[in-house]
C-alpha cells in the first residue's frame, strides 16, 4: 500500500544495479529475489510478473516500499518515463510527482539496525558463504566445511559422484549400468549418454541396458536435445596460429583435456530425468557443463540453470568465451555470473512453455559455442558469431 515517487529505472541484469539511483522507482520484468537488495534504496517497485505472496513482495512490505505486481509491459512503457508516482492503493502509475498522493505514503520501517536484522546478519554469516569451490581440491572435504552452504554443496557433489560412479566403473552392459542407468540410442546408434529415470522420465518400462529417444517422456530433456540437434554443428572454427599454439600448450600442461584419454569425463555424459525435470552433466571436448531444468504447470517451481567451465585455449581466451556466452544468455533473460572461464547462469519463475523454449536455446548454445575460445583473441571476433547465433536462436528458440 501507499505511494512513492522517483526516477523510473528499469533493471534487467546485474550491471543495472550499479546505476540504480537512490530514491528511484524499481521497474522489473519479474519479481525475483535477486532484486531485493535494491529495496533499501527504492521509493517504489513496479513488476510485470509476480505476486503479493512472493519473496520480493515480502521484503518490500518489511521496508515499507509501495509495490505493484502484474503490470504487463511495465518495463517497456516506463523505460524512458522519467519521474513517476506509483499509487499502490489504486494500482496506478502517474507521470511526474503527485504530492497529494505522496502525503498519504506510509512511514518507512527499515529493518537495518534492528535486533531482528542483527540476528539475521549473524546467522547469515554461518549459512550463506561458500568456501568449497573446487571439487578437485584436497580441501573439498567435510573437515573444511564452515557454513551450511558448504555442507549442502559437499553433499550434492558427493551424491552425484556416488550415484553415477558405480555405473562409471563398469562396462556399458554390466549389471551396475543395467541398474543405475540406460544408454541412449538414437536412430539405432548408441550414444555416450547414460540416463537415470527418477520419476516418469520414460514412456514405458525399459528392461534392457538401452533406451531409445522415442521412449523418453521428459519434456525438459527433449527440449534440451532438440536444441542440441536443431542446427548441425559445422565443426570447430578456423583458428589463428596463436590460438592453435594456445590449444597445444593447454593440452600439454593439462593431460585431462586429451579427448582420447581414458578418463570418466571423456567417456560418459549423464542425465537424470523425470517427466518435468532434467539434469545433464556432460563433457563436450575440452569443456565441462551442467544443465538443470524444471518445467511444470506451476511457474513458481520452474527454473533453468547452466554451468559451463573449461576450454582448450589459454585462460584469457576461455574467459572471453565465457563472457560472450554470458552476454547471450543475459539477452534471453538469464542472470549470468562469470568468473574467469567459468559461467553460471540461471532463470526461474516462468510458464512451462517459455522454460522449455529457453532450455532448447541452452541446448543449442552447448553445441555451438564450444571451441570458439580458440579464435577469441579479442572481442571483435565475436561479431559474426553473435549474429549467427542470434539468427539461429530466433528461429529455433524465440523469446519475446
Amino acid at each position: 500500500p501507499g505511494a512513492g515517487a522517483g526516477l523510473a529505472h528499469v533493471v534487467r541484469k546485474d550491471m543495472d544495479l550499479l546505476s540504480f539511483p537512490d530514491g528511484g522507482v524499481l521497474v522489473i520484468e519479474r519479481a525475483l529475489p535477486r532484486w531485493a537488495p535494491l529495496l533499501s534504496r527504492a521509493s517504489a517497485v513496479v513488476a510485470e510478473a509476480g505476486g503479493a505472496a512472493g519473496h520480493l513482495a515480502s521484503v518490500a512490505r518489511e521496508y515499507g516500499v509501495p509495490a505493484l505486481f502484474g503490470l504487463p509491459r511495465a518495463a517497456e512503457l516506463l523505460e524512458h518515463a522519467g519521474i513517476v508516482t506509483v499509487d499502490a492503493d489504486n494500482r496506478r502509475v502517474h507521470p511526474g510527482r503527485i504530492e497529494d498522493l505522496l502525503g498519504h505514503a506510509p512511514r518507512r520501517n527499515l529493518m537495518e539496525g534492528s535486533p531482528v536484522h542483527t540476528a539475521l546478519a549473524e546467522a547469515a554469516r554461518l549459512v550463506l558463504p561458500l568456501n568449497l569451490l573446487d571439487p578437485e581440491s584436497p580441501r573439498f572435504a567435510p573437515a573444511h566445511c564452515r557454513t551450511l552452504h558448504d555442507i549442502t554443496r559437499f553433499c550434492h557433489e558427493k551424491s552425484v559422484e556416488v550415484l553415477f560412479g558405480v555405473a562409471d566403473h563398469m562396462g556399458a552392459t554390466g549389471p551396475g549400468t543395467q541398474r543405475l542407468g540406460k544408454q541412449l540410442r538414437v536412430n539405432g546408434t548408441r550414444l555416450q549418454y547414460w540416463l537415470l529415470d527418477i520419476d516418469g522420465g520414460f514412456r514405458k518400462p525399459v528392461p534392457g541396458p538401452v533406451v531409445d529417444l522415442a521412449d523418453i517422456a521428459s519434456a525438459p530433456m527433449l527440449a534440451l536435445w532438440d536444441g542440441m540437434t536443431a542446427v548441425p554443428w559445422a565443426g570447430p572454427p578456423a583458428t589463428d596460429a596463436r590460438g592453435f599454439l594456445s590449444v597445444m600448450m593447454e593440452s600439454t600442461v593439462n593431460p585431462d583435456l586429451e579427448p582420447t584419454a581414458a578418463t570418466t569425463l571423456a567417456n560418459r555424459n549423464f542425465l537424470m530425468i523425470s517427466r518435468d525435470y532434467c539434469n545433464l552433466q556432460a563433457r563436450f571436448g575440452y569443456h565441462f557443463c551442467t544443465v538443470e531444468a524444471m518445467a511444470t504447470d506451476n511457474p513458481h517451481e520452474n527454473y533453468v540453470t547452466f554451468q559451463f567451465k573449461g576450454g582448450a585455449a589459454s585462460a584469457d581466451r576461455r574467459a572471453l568465451r565465457a563472457r560472450f556466452v554470458g552476454e547471450v544468455l543475459e539477452a534471453r533473460g538469464f542472470r549470468a555470473d562469470v568468473k574467469d572461464d567459468a559461467l553460471f547462469a540461471s532463470l526461474e519463475g516462468l510458464p512451462k512453455d517459455r522454460i522449455l523454449t529457453l532450455v532448447r536455446g541452452v541446448g543449442y548454445l552447448l553445441i555451438h559455442t564450444r571451441q570458439i575460445d580458440m579464435v577469441a583473441h579479442n572481442e571483435r571476433v565475436f561479431g559474426p558469431i553473435r549474429d549467427r547465433i542470434a539468427a539461429d536462436l530466433a528461429r529455433i528458440a524465440p523469446v519475446t
